[in-house]
């Protein structure tokens, strides 16, 4: 991994962390605030009304941001065309959710949903107008731009959505919260984006972008079916209550990779299509960004599953407590779904998105069948051992397509996950063994949590110095990246890991 694309590659990730974690913050506290305002009720009609546009939010601009950012050269015509597609598309499905809004509010037996998805959808032709400007940015790895323009849509959206509240204006305060944002970031991008639509409209050129990008769309929407067809098995099967109890679990135990996993990924996108023609060091930075994910993922989810009773307890309350088997599945499947989504984005960047929706129309096949059987045996612990059983299975099988196309060592890629794995374990051991010291001692649940947390972190940073001495190293190369001086770094553990 060359330097410069090192730094520019170290420097992308902290920009989105810095603006995810900033417009996270934001949207927080908005929230807190408008629970305050709003009633249940209104929630709940916003969430049906975005499961819908969610759905079909999957097929505006079929995918051709990811085309661009996948193909090394494009003719000013071909982007013009896709352009013109992707708002052409984008009309489509307006057109389409305009039609279907009747029938769903007649289904949830809500009228208001009506209205509600019906103005929603303008943000399929409000996002396309944005979509090939950000696909640029992507491109460029100007992530510093695309987390400004994502914070500042955060905020407009808060400060819309409180306001509209403030004046009584129920659940469409949310309604046009969502429509400020799409706003704000379609006008974002495209002022900060180098390309403009001028010229002649290639049609024709941008078929083939288009195909590529319809194998996308079809890959994502069968991720979206196997990744929800656990809740749709728990709550027809099992009903609501165990519904419940299973969201707030897949919720608290995907915490850590989701938030880490998806940052990861928006750099990978663009990086692993700049590599796409030099195999050797493509897989040298699937390595590298697979040991970093788990770097920070495996210790939290190790953690978590060890004081989980603890955690559900102090967090949850006593009435969740039934979380706790169903979590302690979903944070060992947090092991492997964490990382592999990597290895799907490499299927993407190189340009095999053919064989990346076939793996994902079978994990969707695989898992929802897994997900019934499961529910059927042995209810909650039947579908958490799908996930641990099952999935972990499915994802050698992607690794196996990557490696056959890449040249990437499955060997060398499991040997990587090896030492960070022992240092989870051993932190894991020395939690449980303070645990049982806490209890002996009769101390209070919250205490017992606090020294679980205080000694796992400590075992944890123990062993990265003292044992996996290359963490250290990379480390220390991250933080140069970022801007800080090399000298600070001639200092311990630093200088004993490099002489080690």
């Amino acid at each position: 991994m060359q330097n410069d694309l090192r730094s520019k590659t170290i420097k992308a990730i902290s920009h989105l962390g810095l603006g995810s974690a900033l417009g996270k913050l934001i949207s927080l506290g908005s929230t807190l605030l408008l629970a305050r305002l709003l009633s249940p009720a209104d929630y709940g009609l916003m969430e049906i009304a975005m499961m819908f546009i969610s759905f079909v939010s999957f097929f505006n601009e079929i995918g051709m941001g990811a085309a661009i950012v996948q193909k090394s050269s494009l003719t000013q015509a071909e982007v013009n065309g896709c352009f013109a597609i992707a708002v052409a598309s984008s009309i489509i499905l307006l057109i389409i959710t305009l039609v279907a809004s009747g029938p769903i509010a007649t289904f949830f037996k809500h009228s208001e949903l009506r209205a509600m998805i019906s103005t929603l959808a303008l943000g399929f032709v409000i996002g396309s107008f944005g979509a090939i400007p950000e696909a640029f940015l992507r491109k460029e790895m100007q992530f510093k731009a695309i987390a400004g323009v994502t914070i500042l849509s955060i905020l407009l959206q808060s400060i819309t959505s409180v306001a509209l509240a403030l004046m009584g204006y129920g659940v469409w305060a949310l309604v046009w919260g969502s429509l400020v944002a799409a706003t704000v970031c379609s006008i974002g991008f495209y002022l900060l984006s180098p390309w403009r639509p001028y010229g002649r409209y290639g049609i024709r050129e941008a078929v083939d972008l288009a195909l590529f990008g319809m194998h996308v769309t079809t890959s994502r929407v069968f991720w979206f079916l196997y990744s929800n067809a656990d809740r749709a098995v728990v709550g027809r099967i099992l009903g609501p209550a165990s519904l419940g109890i299973y969201g707030m679990a897949f919720s608290l135990a995907t915490l850590p990779s989701s938030q880490i996993t998806s940052l990861v990924i928006n750099v990978a996108s663009p990086l692993f299509s700049k590599l796409q023609h030099e195999r050797e060091r493509l897989n040298s930075v699937v390595i590298h960004m697979t040991r970093g994910i788990a770097y920070v993922v495996y210790p939290a989810l190790i953690g978590m599953l060890a004081c989980s009773h603890e955690l559900i307890l102090v967090v949850l309350g006593p009435k969740w407590i039934d979380c706790q088997i169903p979590f302690a599945a979903l944070c060992i499947m947090g092991l492997v779904k964490s990382v592999d989504p990597l290895l799907s984005q490499v299927l993407t960047s190189i340009g095999n998105v053919k064989r990346l929706a076939a793996y994902t129309a079978m994990c969707a096949l695989v898992m929802s069948l897994a997900f019934v059987a499961g529910a059927w045996l042995d209810g909650l612990r039947g579908v958490s051992a799908a996930w641990v059983v099952v999935y972990p299975l499915l994802s050698v099988k992607l690794l196996r397509d990557v490696s056959r196309l890449t040249g990437l060592s499955m060997r060398a890629y499991y040997r990587c996950l090896l030492p960070i794995l022992a240092g989870t374990l051993a932190m894991a051991a020395v939690v449980l063994l303070v645990r049982q010291l806490m209890y002996s001692l009769g101390l209070q649940i919250p205490l017992i949590l606090a020294a679980e947390v205080i000694s796992g972190a400590l075992a944890y940073l123990a062993w990265i110095i003292f044992v996996d001495r290359n963490a250290v190293q990379e480390i220390r190369q991250i933080l140069i990246d970022l801007g800080a001086p090399a000298a600070r770094f001639e200092r311990w553990p630093f200088v004993r890991a490099s002489r080690s």
